[in-house]
């Protein structure tokens, strides 16, 4: 903790400190015997809003963005890449590219094979499953767990009303459409928590699981969590191919740095652009709805619950954290829930909807309860029902 509060670039947040658990709310949800312990400062990320708001920053920049296109076919053919895409309905789409940056994550073998490339990297996919439970406490602090395996979880506040309890590092074997947490992995986590916390916790208590799969490069480690977190970018170049390269590896908190040098090493292998924003900008760009510092997220709050005195406490709390300013763009002129159309539950409503259909690309109620939301977590199965139904009459599918 020394280390990380002297060369982790903090500038805003409160350096680390030793703590008393008798004197700490963190300590009234623990179990007897655990009377010391350290307070450090992190920062957090919805990570399917983080991936969301930069594909709309890249739109709002002149990117095409097209969801729901899985690649199928990609051949060469003199100065051009022609990629064959198949759309969700059946159909098929076409496109032509003088260059490819092949960043699939765990699919960058499978995407790179298309084009009959060779790689000499090879790929290590890990699951990392979460539990999410009703609240285990009832404060803002997370947890940071040794456990006697030598692996650390965390526990974590959620969405005000659950706890999240995660990660477990597992090697993924089979398809990448279907990734759940195994029931194994369940009862891992549970008992991890159970080796802390007061209150007992058993694979029937867990409302929901989520898994995702690592994209690590392949580099011998015996155990999944000793794998690199680093990685590679590669150009696979056969005579008079275009460029394609590909990127091995990656996490989420490099992945802008990532891509900056992914786009500087591609340039290498392209004519310079006739116009081309300044190198290195994304670092002090806002992404939509961001263009406010983070000391301001109180005052913003603050404003949006005085425009919109309808809204409760976790409603201000959620639409601020997702959407910043934007938020006040679909709330518009609404002086009560009516005026902003049919409700689902949970605080969402039509134009929330509406705004996510035209604006974020989604598609269907699971697009907006969990992957633009975690609503799903609150909305009953009416209110999905009645979601589904609208999303179909706007422009959306089942």
């Amino acid at each position: 903790l020394f280390l990380y509060d002297h060369i982790g670039g903090r500038k805003h947040l409160a350096p680390s400190r030793g703590i008393t658990l008798a004197n700490h709310p963190a300590g009234a949800a623990l179990k007897p015997g655990l009377t010391h312990g350290f307070e450090y400062s992190d920062g957090w990320v919805d990570d399917a809003r983080l991936v969301v708001l930069n594909a709309r920053d890249a739109a709002q920049r002149g990117a095409d963005i097209l969801t729901r296109h899985a690649v199928t076919a990609i051949k060469a053919e003199e100065e051009h890449w022609h990629i064959t895409a198949q759309r969700h309905d059946g159909t098929t789409a076409s496109f032509q590219a003088r260059s490819l940056v092949n960043a699939a994550g765990p699919s960058v073998l499978e995407l790179l094979g298309l084009t009959e490339a060779k790689s000499k990297l090879g790929m290590r996919l890990v699951r990392g499953s979460h539990i999410v439970v009703k609240a285990l406490f009832q404060h803002p602090y997370s947890y940071f767990f040794q456990l006697p395996d030598g692996r650390i979880i965390f526990a974590i506040p959620y969405e005000r009303d659950f706890t999240l309890i995660g990660t477990t590092d597992q090697d993924h074997e089979g398809g990448l459409d279907t990734i759940a947490a195994s029931d194994e992995e369940i009862v891992y986590l549970c008992e991890a928590a159970n080796g802390y916390f007061k209150t007992q916790i058993t694979p029937s208590d867990v409302v929901w699981t989520y898994s995702g799969v690592r994209p690590l490069i392949d580099d011998g480690s015996d155990k999944p969590e000793a794998a690199t977190r680093g990685y590679k970018l590669v150009f696979s170049e056969a005579d008079g191919q275009p460029p394609l390269l590909s990127v091995f590896g990656g996490k989420i908190t490099t992945y802008r740095h990532l891509a900056e040098e992914a786009v500087d090493t591609l340039l290498t292998r392209l004519p310079a652009p006739k116009s081309r924003e300044q190198k290195g900008w994304t670092g002090k760009a806002s992404l939509p709805g961001g263009a406010f510092p983070m000391t301001e997220k109180a005052r913003l709050a603050a404003l949006l619950a005085e425009n919109y005195p309808f809204l409760g406490e976790a409603d201000v709390d959620r639409l601020v954290s997702a959407y910043g300013l934007e938020a006040w763009q679909w709330l518009g002129k609404a002086r009560d829930w009516s005026d902003l159309g049919q409700s689902f539950g949970a605080g969402l409503t039509a134009a929330e909807v509406l705004f996510l259909i035209r604006h974020e690309w989604a598609q269907t109620a699971d697009d907006v309860l969990w992957r633009r939301s975690k609503l799903g977590l609150l909305v009953s199965p009416a209110g999905r029902n009645a979601l589904t139904e609208f999303m179909i009459l706007n422009g959306g599918r089942n």
